[in-house]
C-alpha cells in the first residue's frame, strides 16, 4: 500500500511540475513575442524615417537638375530615388520581406548571384577594414 501512495504522490509531484513549465513556457513565449513587436516596430520607424529622407533627397535633387540631356538624366534618376523613398516610408519590415522572398522564389538563380556578390563585397569590405585596423 505505501508503494501505491507514494507512486501516485511521486504522478501529483510530477503533474504539477509540468503545469509550472508549461506556465513559464507560456511566460517565456508572450515576453519574446513583445521583444519582436518592439524590435519590429522601432525597425518600422526608422525605416519610414530613411525613407521620408531618400524621398526629399530626391525632390531635392529633382529641383536643382539643370536644363538639357543631363538634366533629363537627373531628373530621371531624381525622380526613381524619390519613388524609392516614399515606398520605404510606406512600407514595413514584413512587406518588404514578403516582397523579397517572392522575387527569390520567382528568380531563384539571380537571387543566388545577387547574393555571392553582395556577400563577396561584404568580405571584400571587411576584410579591408580588419586589415586597415591591424596596420
Amino acid at each position: 500500500m505505501n508503494f501505491e501512495n507514494a507512486t501516485e504522490g511521486a504522478k501529483e509531484q510530477l503533474a504539477h511540475a509540468k503545469e509550472q513549465i508549461n506556465s513559464k513556457i507560456d511566460d517565456v513565449k508572450v515576453a519574446a513575442g513583445e521583444k519582436v513587436t518592439d524590435a519590429l516596430d522601432a525597425a518600422n520607424g526608422r525605416l519610414n524615417t530613411a525613407g521620408e529622407k531618400i524621398a526629399e533627397a530626391g525632390a531635392k535633387l529633382w529641383e536643382s537638375a539643370p536644363e538639357g540631356r543631363i538634366g533629363d538624366a537627373i531628373g530621371v534618376a531624381a525622380a526613381q530615388v524619390e519613388s524609392a523613398g516614399e515606398f520605404l516610408a510606406d512600407a514595413t519590415v514584413q512587406e518588404i520581406t514578403k516582397d523579397l522572398a517572392g522575387f527569390v522564389r520567382k528568380h531563384p538563380l539571380q537571387s543566388l548571384a545577387a547574393g555571392l556578390v553582395v556577400g563577396g563585397l561584404f568580405g571584400l569590405a571587411f576584410s579591408r577594414v580588419r586589415g586597415a585596423l591591424r596596420a
